[in-house]
């Protein structure tokens, strides 16, 4: 069973800041990092999501397989948040950073695509707005993954109603999903774009969702030990030097640190918890802060701008936690609960509360 306070949303956390400090080398004109088998820091950040959200979403769909509850749930999760900075940037932000005055801003077809966002198909042009920036045009690059990730709970949707979603299911589809990583992204398959989303990065990204989603089914917390993380580290860190080896390890290492340490307890983990889940909204919230705030003081010192940028997402990432995410959770559909210890919801799993509740209902 998942315990009730682990270091989940720690890692979360860790992982969109990473996407922000990532995406400072971008902005601010220096040159970005790399991770080892991955294209940045940021690459690893979007890696640590998916392999999480494979993990509990899973669970989530084990715990209460309705069709119907999961989507309403994942869309309480993602959408109340998503339209709030979608709004505030277009409505707010945009009219008055924007070269164009309020009338062409507003009557400019641009204004009016950007809005498609809500609907998690990635636009980033604002009319009149960031046409000069270092990464110019684009007012929130950070949009595209969410398309990618509830096509995934799409995913496990379609194996649960279709295969009974299995053990076996999960490591076939994994296993496909791999091979079309192999066999068409890393040999320069051409650009596929559909619904506004890059095709391409759906096997890239959501093979850590997989791996995250075959750990949940095959119980792969009985495996995870502080011997095996050491391990799984030193592997990586060795053979880093062979990009040609290191980028298929990490699908062994990572979702195994990943988890080993998310559902481990720590004080730091804890508190973070009691602080609550601010990582989707510091995700959300980092690129229009980090365009807007260079865009105002373009000659600040890149120790100050991360510090300042990162300071600014994290109050906003709070703020879009317990004034809108934690409230608008409270509309959930109640589970059918079945055996607590098979599974935990997705969304319960770092609440104390709910997990006592579940507990005393088993």
């Amino acid at each position: 069973m998942l315990h009730k306070d682990n270091n989940l949303n720690l890692l979360r956390l860790v992982a969109a800041l990473m996407v922000l400090y990532a995406h400072s080398f971008d902005f601010y004109g220096s040159t970005s990092q790399i991770f080892i088998g991955l294209d940045s820091y940021g690459g690893l950040g979007i890696a640590i999501f998916f392999i999480i959200s494979g993990y509990l979403i899973v669970k989530s769909w084990s715990f209460d397989p309705s069709v119907i509850n999961f989507l309403v749930k994942r869309s309480l999760r993602i959408f109340p948040a998503l339209i709030v900075v979608v709004v505030a940037t277009s409505f707010v932000l945009g009219p008055i950073f924007s070269t164009l005055t309020f009338k062409q801003y507003f009557s400019d077809l641009a204004f009016v695509m950007y809005l498609k966002n809500i609907i998690l198909s990635p636009v980033f042009y604002l009319p009149g707005v960031l046409e000069h920036a270092r990464v110019a045009n684009v007012i929130n690059g950070s949009l595209w993954s969410l398309p990618i990730e509830f096509f995934m709970y799409l995913v496990v949707v379609a194996l649960g109603l279709l295969f009974n979603g299995g053990r076996l299911v999960y490591t076939v589809a994994t296993a496909l999903f791999a091979l079309v990583v192999v066999f068409w992204c890393w040999r320069d398959a051409p650009l596929l774009v559909v619904y506004g989303t890059d095709v391409r990065n759906i096997p890239l990204i959501g093979i850590y969702f997989m791996i995250g989603a075959c750990y949940a089914k095959w119980g792969g917390e009985r495996w995870f030990s502080l011997s095996g993380v050491t391990v799984m580290v030193m592997i990586t860190l060795l053979l880093a030097p062979y990009s040609s080896i290191s980028k298929y390890l990490l699908w062994l290492t990572l979702p195994y640190v990943v988890l080993a340490y998310g559902l481990s307890r720590s004080w730091l983990g804890s508190l973070v918890n009691k602080l609550g889940d601010c990582s989707y909204g510091v995700y959300i919230y980092a690129f229009p802060v980090q365009q807007f705030v260079l865009l105002k003081f373009p000659g600040i010192a890149y120790p100050t701008y991360l510090f300042v940028t990162a300071l600014i997402t994290l109050v906003l990432g709070y703020g879009s936690w317990h004034l809108i995410e934690k409230r608008v959770l409270r509309f959930k559909p109640k589970n059918k609960v079945r055996r607590v210890s098979d599974a935990v919801d997705a969304d319960s799993a770092f609440n104390p509360v709910v997990v006592e509740k579940l507990n005393s209902a088993a």
